[in-house]
């Protein structure tokens, strides 16, 4: 079993335990917790060829991103049980943000990132894709889907899970190997309940957003091209993205703004003139970019380049 204390000094260590308990990860801390917040909890245990462990910890992006990615890295379906704290996950070009009690599934053979806007409390099932043979496949139509835990599967999967979270000494007992093959018939059984048709994905407001989210890079991206793509006109797709109570241009700018952000904040990237980070994510008319980034975050792009320069806050 590894634990890893709470405090906020161990944050690098908090990263290279949770790297090495599942694949390569980069986990930033949110700039206006950093200094207050602890880094975060992971312990964990083995029962069999599976690994459940227990995830707390405060404000935070983790990233698993397409450079760190190797041919060497453990080959995970990672199913997450949702416990506390508003969350948020993204892999294959769909978004969800999962309740209390929400399993989500994610895999460490391709990106995804996950964000907690609260101090968190999880629980991840590990399981190696070799376990999983054909059920793969549709593990991998559901990643970043929410799956309610209320009744059925989904219940009886989170009680286990739960159960196991609390109480890991006792996973790695002679018993472990049944309670890996229980814990994972369980989570197939409960993705098993949810038709493939009642995903976010498959709904025309998700998918339009999926679209937008997978090409923010272009900057030919737009409600025109978009709506070609859905073969819908124009008027219709704003009507459908409207329900979700947002605006298509606002959307896709604030998801933009998000990225350029974390590419400012990023050291490996400080070569970059600002322009060009911006270009990378479609904007290529820089003239506001300081003023939106202000107005989105309260900091300039000099402001985001100097924090991480400084070292004052953490990434995030």
């Amino acid at each position: 079993m590894t634990t890893v204390p709470n405090v906020p000094e161990q944050s690098e260590r908090f990263e290279q335990v949770a790297s090495d308990s599942f694949a390569p990860l980069r986990i930033r801390p949110h700039k206006r917790t950093a200094a207050t917040s602890p880094a975060g909890t992971l312990r964990s245990a083995k029962p069999g060829e599976v690994l459940v462990t227990r995830i707390t910890g405060g404000p935070c992006t983790v990233l698993r991103t397409r450079s760190l990615i190797s041919s060497g890295d453990q080959e995970l379906v990672k199913v997450a049980l949702y416990s506390r704290g508003r969350a948020g996950v993204e892999q294959d070009g769909r978004q969800c943000l999962p309740g209390a009690g929400d399993l989500v599934v994610y895999e460490t053979t391709r990106p995804y990132e996950l964000r907690f806007w609260d101090p968190f409390d999880i629980v991840v099932l590990g399981i190696p894709r070799t376990l999983l043979g054909p059920h793969s496949n549709r593990l991998a139509a559901r990643t970043a889907s929410p799956v309610p835990t209320d009744s059925g599967g989904g219940r009886l999967a989170a009680t286990l899970l739960r159960g196991a979270a609390s109480d890991l000494d006792a996973c790695t007992g002679s018993g472990g190997a049944h309670l890996a093959e229980a814990l994972v018939s369980l989570v197939l059984s409960a993705l098993a309940e949810q038709p493939v048709a009642a995903c976010p994905a498959d709904h025309l407001a998700e998918r339009i957003l999926s679209h937008c989210l997978s090409r923010l890079s272009d900057p030919r991206l737009s409600p025109e091209s978009v709506a070609r793509a859905h073969h819908i006109s124009v008027r219709y797709l704003h009507k459908v993205v409207q329900e979700r109570g947002v605006t298509l241009a606002s959307w896709i700018r604030s998801r933009r703004l998000e990225r350029i952000r974390r590419d400012l904040a990023d050291p490996a990237l400080a070569d970059r003139s600002v322009s060009v980070v911006a270009a990378g994510w479609g904007l290529l008319d820089g003239t506001h970019l300081s003023r939106s980034l202000r107005a989105e975050f309260g900091q300039s792009a000099a402001e985001i380049r100097k924090e991480a320069d400084t070292g004052e806050r953490p990434r995030g």
